[in-house]
């Protein structure tokens, strides 16, 4: 059997990887990642997958999505044993003037790292964290892909 963790570890973890996130720390945030991880987006029936595509999206996110970000409040955060839900309002500052996005992002939890993330936001925030990899997302074979 698998390494598990409780609920304030998974808690922990969530947390860790978001404040990573925020601080652009590229290496600590793919620490926080299975070896495989997957990521999510229900409302468009779509994801990507795998370690190299993981390490491309973070680079893009972080130089041309992170970068516009001007302001984030996490509206509330909730954990059990498989898994973290954060829910965000993010505001971009874009060339058109600014956007607000509401962005729910479930970590999921495999052995004792995130497996990925389950994302449910608008299209147009999908692309705009995606960039060239939105053209690039895959139909997900089964519900949720994992």
């Amino acid at each position: 059997m698998g390494v598990t963790i409780n609920p304030d570890q998974v808690f922990e973890l969530g947390a860790f990887h978001a404040e990573r996130e925020a601080a652009q720390d590229f290496d600590a945030v793919m620490e926080t990642l299975s070896a495989d991880p997957k990521y999510l987006y229900p409302s468009l029936g779509k994801g990507f997958s795998g370690r190299e595509n993981a390490e491309r999206f973070y680079r893009w996110f972080f130089e041309n999505f992170s970068s516009k970000v001007i302001d984030g409040q996490l509206i509330r955060q909730w954990a059990n044993e498989s898994s973290v839900c954060q829910e965000y309002d993010v505001t971009l500052q874009m060339e058109e003037g600014t956007e607000t996005h509401r962005i729910l992002g479930v970590l999921f939890v495999e052995g004792d790292k995130l497996g990925g993330e389950i994302v449910y936001a608008s299209e147009r925030a999908i692309r705009r964290m995606l960039g060239p990899m939105f053209e690039e997302l895959v139909v997900m074979d089964q519900p949720y892909g994992i």
